[in-house]
């Protein structure tokens, strides 16, 4: 994996450390989740001219998120955000610089699993979005631009701190 922890670069990044404890059951089931298996997640908080926020809506959670998903090996935070921003929205983007960091930690009877958030801020080339959208494997129903974040926004606070920083 070619990935800096942008924690040791910047030092005015949002971060957080967020843990759950969780059964054994769900714990071995982390083993197939590629978020754990890469140990990194980009992803990509992009604005158009008129300060809207592109978000993808899942299907399977009924929820708006900011784009992104696993790091792959031998990718940078960057490619990856670029990456995963075009798979999942169709927009092709430059990433800017990290403006998060979020460590989300697992633990059950004395082990602990845990991958790490990246928040890119990102521009993008065109405000056009793509007809295909995510990976067969992903329920992404469609990308958006919006001026506010939704209600049904997943981890709502913590995305409107970081739209607040880059508005």
């Amino acid at each position: 994996m070619d990935v800096t922890d942008p924690r040791d670069r910047y030092d005015d990044l949002l971060t957080e450390r967020r843990s759950w404890t969780v059964d054994a059951e769900t714990f071995a089931g982390m083993d197939d989740n590629e978020a754990f298996t890469a140990g990194w997640v980009a992803i990509g908080v992009v604005l158009d001219d008129d300060g809207r926020i592109l978000l993808v809506y899942n299907g399977d959670d009924e929820q708006w998120v900011v784009p992104g998903g696993s790091v792959k090996p031998g990718e940078t935070l960057a490619e990856g955000v670029v990456r995963e921003l075009e798979e999942e929205t169709g927009v092709p983007v430059e990433p800017v610089r990290p403006h998060a960091a979020v460590e989300n930690v697992n633990e059950s009877e004395g082990r602990t699993r845990s991958f790490t958030t990246v928040a890119f801020e990102a521009e993008p080339a065109t405000t056009a979005v793509g007809e295909q959208l995510g990976e067969d494997d992903e329920a992404i129903e469609r990308a958006d631009w919006f001026a506010d974040l939704p209600e049904q926004t997943f981890e709502r606070e913590f995305a409107v701190r970081l739209l607040q920083r880059l508005r």
